[in-house]
């Protein structure tokens, strides 16, 4: 060799180092054996899992010995680089396999493995072990005595391991859905056969058994469309159907010359209803994703950490989107060693990740409108059967009223008067006979509003602070009035603030208190022309806490001084606000200002029943997270 020539050497190791890491859970590994038989132009595979062995048998084509040492054993050979040798050989698929490191898969979880391949009924089998110690090393050739075939005679491949380095799934419900969520299509003449423990049953790819799950449903495309009817009835459950998203993108094919290549994305994405049930096991496939599928299989699991915002109700989507233009031929291989990723500088990944993020934005916005109708029906049922609740107090009140007079009046009758003890043993009867009206009061209580925010909308700065800080010292969103909130769980049906209230503290039996935390600032007084009914219903509400002779609290802001009826002979709480650098409304205080609001706010729990946070803690939430001290 010239002393100006060098040549790259692999070590043997190369192998054990490929394999260690490349796969993080069964279901992958499971997923490229499968994957190579459906390449092979399977019919069937055949998976068997056992505490002692995993197994991979499939009836395809099989390997003669010189394609079995002179590609399959080459690891990292390219399986397919042009149109030409994208498309199987008997069946014509779409290959899904490319990078020729799938048969690493079995190395990753196991010593080593068996390969027996059988074609025209000739077998062969060799032990492909996890390490190569030397150069120029041959594998150990298998005799018929060291293996056992279970499906195959004619044509087909067997991958057996060993005592896998891996804990198996504890049901085989559990292999078949994790499965079924690689390979969701229904793939014809390709049947996926799941053999646990000697049970045998047929992985059937359906995607629908999500959807009556739903709240929010989009369909990208018309592949999917037939997804749709399987929603549940509700009226409420919010759907859209939108074209596929198809452009054409310039780049360089495989041979650097530059090309335009057709991309489209179809598919359909949606929102759970609830997170309630949902599955989040770390082994096991989560229920919340966005999977990406190229040419009938799983390029990435789940692209939401990718291109999400962190919003908490990204934490309900599920979908697949079908990108088939990652997995084409004629272009660069995209993927990612392992298939659980894609090289995000490649122009196919730009593209696509702007128009995944725009669907995201609208799901999202599709399940917040689920949520704002789905809790305005359940607070109408809830108000309903308030009601209900309520004419059933005031009807078995007045009704026992009536006969603890007739009682009582029976049993004084007469020219002596009865002894006090005999009063007494009366009434504890007639107290007695009421236990069930005082149940049906306790209910009546239960289910009431607690705390009413009374504002206007330009001082929702104010009361978005008290809202946070009751949230903060565990009161229910169920239990507060807050028509401008942020959740759908504070708001009344039409916001009838004032039928509620009439209702239900005016026309009650009930005796329980609603504690009102009013925000009062000249905006109640001065009538803003863009908003001119504003002020007048924070007067409206003002009025019917008047009315009802409710406890309250006021948070007066900046200058203004609130006036009777409210209860002005209190000490109210002092706001001061400014405008900050960027034109932000920033809310300053003293010291004497944040020990006087968080003592209203603590006061309020405590006297609805809550069990609040210490006074020290709720000072450094609210200086911490809402507010300047003032030190002048």
């Amino acid at each position: 060799m010239k002393n100006d020539e060098f040549q790259l050497k692999v070590s043997p190791r190369m192998l054990e180092l490929l394999s260690k890491d490349l796969y993080t859970n069964i279901y992958f590994v499971l997923a490229e054996l499968i994957a190579n038989a459906y390449d092979a132009d399977a019919e069937n595979v055949y998976v068997y899992i056992d505490e002692n062995e995993l197994r991979v048998e499939d009836d395809g084509l099989g390997m003669s010995s010189d394609v079995l040492g002179q590609q399959y054993l080459v690891v990292g050979a390219e399986s397919r680089n042009s149109n030409s040798n994208a498309i199987t050989s008997g069946k014509k698929r779409l290959k899904m396999g490319r990078k020729g490191v799938g048969k690493l898969a079995a190395l990753s979880i196991s010593e080593g493995f068996k390969l027996v391949t059988v074609q025209r009924g000739r077998n062969v089998g060799v032990f492909i072990p996890h390490r190569i110690e030397h150069d120029n090393e041959y594998l150990h050739v298998l005799e018929p005595s060291e293996y056992k075939l279970k499906r195959i005679s004619e044509h087909g491949t067997a991958v057996i391991m060993e005592n896998p380095k891996i804990t198996i799934p504890k049901l085989q419900s559990t292999v078949i859905n994790n499965l079924s969520k690689i390979f969701p299509n229904d793939i014809s003449d390709f049947n996926i056969h799941v053999i646990y423990k000697g049970t045998e049953n047929k992985l059937v790819p359906d995607e629908r058994a999500v959807m009556e799950r739903l709240a929010s449903f989009i369909t990208i495309g018309d592949e999917k469309t037939y997804l749709e009817s399987s929603l549940t009835s509700e009226p409420i459950i919010q759907k859209k159907h939108i074209d596929e998203i198809s452009d054409t993108i310039e780049m360089k094919n495989s041979n650097g010359s530059l090309e335009t290549l057709p991309i489209k994305i179809y598919g359909w994405i949606g929102t759970y209803k609830t997170s309630r049930g949902m599955k989040k096991e770390i082994n096991e496939f989560s229920d919340n994703y966005l999977a990406i599928f190229a040419h009938n299989k799983m390029g990435l699991r789940n692209v939401l950490p990718i291109i999400g915002k962190n919003r908490v109700y990204e934490s309900y989507i599920v979908g697949n989107l079908y990108i088939d233009a990652f997995e084409e031929s004629a272009f660069p291989d995209m993927a990612g060693t392992n298939r659980q990723g894609y090289n995000e500088n490649d122009p196919r990944w730009e593209w696509a990740k702007e128009h995944m993020r725009t669907l995201t934005d609208e799901v999202v916005k599709m399940h917040l409108d689920y949520a704002k109708l789905d809790q305005k029906s359940k607070t109408r049922d809830k108000i309903d059967k308030q009601k209900k609740n309520e004419k059933q107090l005031n009807e078995k009140l007045h009704k026992v009223t009536n006969e603890l007079k007739d009682n009582i009046s029976s049993q004084l009758k007469g020219d002596k008067a009865p002894s006090k003890d005999v009063i007494g043993k009366i009434v504890e009867d007639q107290m007695n006979n009421m236990r069930e009206i005082l149940g049906l009061k306790t209910t009546v209580d239960a289910n009431k509003k607690k705390i009413m925010i009374s504002h206007t909308l330009a001082d929702k700065l104010i009361a978005d602070v008290i809202y946070s800080m009751l949230l903060y010292n565990g009161v229910p969103k169920e239990d507060i009035i807050y028509s401008n909130g942020p959740d759908p769980e504070t708001n009344l049906p039409e916001k009838d603030i004032y039928g509620y209230l009439r209702d239900f503290f005016v026309r009650s039996a009930s005796t329980e208190m609603i504690y009102v935390m009013f925000v009062t600032s000249k905006n109640v007084v001065d009538v803003d022309p863009n908003h001119p009914a504003v002020s007048w219903g924070e007067l409206m509400e003002i009025g019917a806490c008047w009315v009802t002779q409710k406890d309250h609290w006021i948070f007066n802001i900046n200058d203004f001084k609130p006036e009777n009826p409210l209860n002005v002979k209190d000490k109210w709480v002092a706001i001061y606000t400014k405008s900050g650098n960027d034109g932000d409304e920033i809310i300053s205080l003293t010291e004497a200002m944040i020990n006087s609001f968080c003592t209203k706010i603590l006061q309020t729990c405590s006297q609805c029943g809550y069990k609040p946070k210490t006074f020290e803690n709720n000072k450094k939430y609210l200086v911490d997270n809402y507010v300047e001290v003032y030190e002048g």
